[in-house]
C-alpha cells in the first residue's frame, strides 16, 4: 500500500473536524514547499546578477549618488 493509501484510509477513519485540520496540514506542506522552491529561485537569481560585471563595479557612493539623482527629481 502506498503512503498515499495509507494517508487516506487514516484519515477516513477521523471524524470530520479532524478530516479538515489534516487536510489544512497537507496544504500547509504544499506551500511551504512552494515557497521554499520560490525562496531557492530568488537566490539563484540573485548570486546571477551578483556575477554580473556592473553589479561588481557598483560601490557605495554610486548608490548614494544614483538615490540623491532619483529624490532630486521627485
Amino acid at each position: 500500500m502506498s503512503t498515499a493509501e495509507l494517508i487516506f484510509e487514516r484519515a477516513s477513519a477521523l471524524p470530520g473536524d479532524k478530516q479538515a485540520e489534516a487536510l489544512r496540514f497537507v496544504d500547509f506542506l504544499l506551500a511551504r514547499r512552494t515557497a521554499e522552491a520560490e525562496a531557492a529561485e530568488w537566490q539563484k537569481l540573485l548570486r546571477q546578477t551578483q556575477a554580473l560585471p556592473s553589479a561588481r563595479s557598483l560601490t557605495d557612493a554610486d548608490i548614494v549618488a544614483e538615490v540623491a539623482a532619483v529624490r532630486a527629481r521627485r
